[in-house]
């Protein structure tokens, strides 16, 4: 019987990188009415979750950067990998030459070499998400934590450049496509479903008992841990493949937790 649940943003409870559906929320508090845990799994940062979860009552885990950063349900780390100096310049030396925009995040912050007016206006779109401007940012890398480097590319060129990349950066270093404009770069050891693993051996959860909800390549290492795996079904034919269920959206998936409990 399932008793948790996680959920992706982005593509999955958040439309459009900022839109909740309110049937969506409903259908997931109902779930935690019924006693199921419900947590978040998302590329994005904790403060990000958590400011989502207060605003919508929800009490259960934070797994954020793809697993890289994971906190309980009692607001304690769980869990923090970041990438090495070297893995880093690794990353951007193989990133020149993309029309890109690099996104350096540690646990708690997004830092950008400059606030591209693009930048800005998603910034301004978002209700919880805020960009750190430092111009120095490339003579201070050894002065940071950095936990994931995100790529902004036009639509679709993300995957060109995770092809890319996963032919140069050394295996211990993974990409993640996340959304059709975002590519995530971060440790191998570092996924969503590896998260969830390394939680439930911590609280003797069994696998059988969590179903995972997603919509991109970062979420298949979640779909591939439970079989109660759900996918959105404008998800790319490669990711849908790798679930059990395909649904229209968060609610039909809760719902159907619910009714086959």
């Amino acid at each position: 019987m399932v008793k948790h649940i996680f959920c992706d943003l982005d593509g999955t409870l958040l439309k459009d990188f900022k839109t909740i559906n309110k049937e969506d929320i409903e259908a997931l508090k109902k779930a935690q009415d019924n006693g199921i845990t419900v947590s978040i799994a998302t590329g994005r940062l904790d403060y990000e979750i958590k400011m989502l979860m207060q605003k919508y009552q929800i009490k259960g885990y934070r797994i954020s950067q793809n697993g890289a950063v994971v906190f309980d349900d009692n607001n304690q780390l769980v869990y923090e990998k970041s990438l090495s100096y070297q893995d880093i310049m690794k990353i951007l030396e193989a990133l020149k030459g993309h029309h890109i925009i690099v996104f350096f995040q540690t646990a708690d912050a997004y830092i950008v070499e400059k606030k591209h007016p693009i930048v800005s206006e998603f910034e301004k779109s978002q209700t919880f998400i805020t960009y750190i401007e430092n111009m120095n940012i490339l003579n201070e890398l050894d002065h940071y934590e950095f936990v994931t480097i995100s790529v902004w590319a036009e639509e679709g060129h993300n995957i060109e450049i995770k092809k890319q990349l996963d032919k140069i950066l050394p295996k211990h270093v993974v990409t993640y496509v996340s959304s059709k404009y975002t590519l995530d770069i971060t440790s191998a050891v570092n996924s969503k479903g590896n998260a969830i693993v390394h939680l439930c051996d911590k609280r003797g959860i069994n696998l059988d008992e969590i179903a995972v909800i997603g919509d991109s390549q970062n979420d298949i290492s979640m779909f591939n841990i439970t079989n109660h795996s759900y996918v959105m079904i404008e998800a790319d034919e490669d990711v849908k493949r790798h679930a059990k269920v395909v649904v229209n959206d968060v609610k039909d998936a809760v719902y159907h937790i619910l009714n086959n409990r």
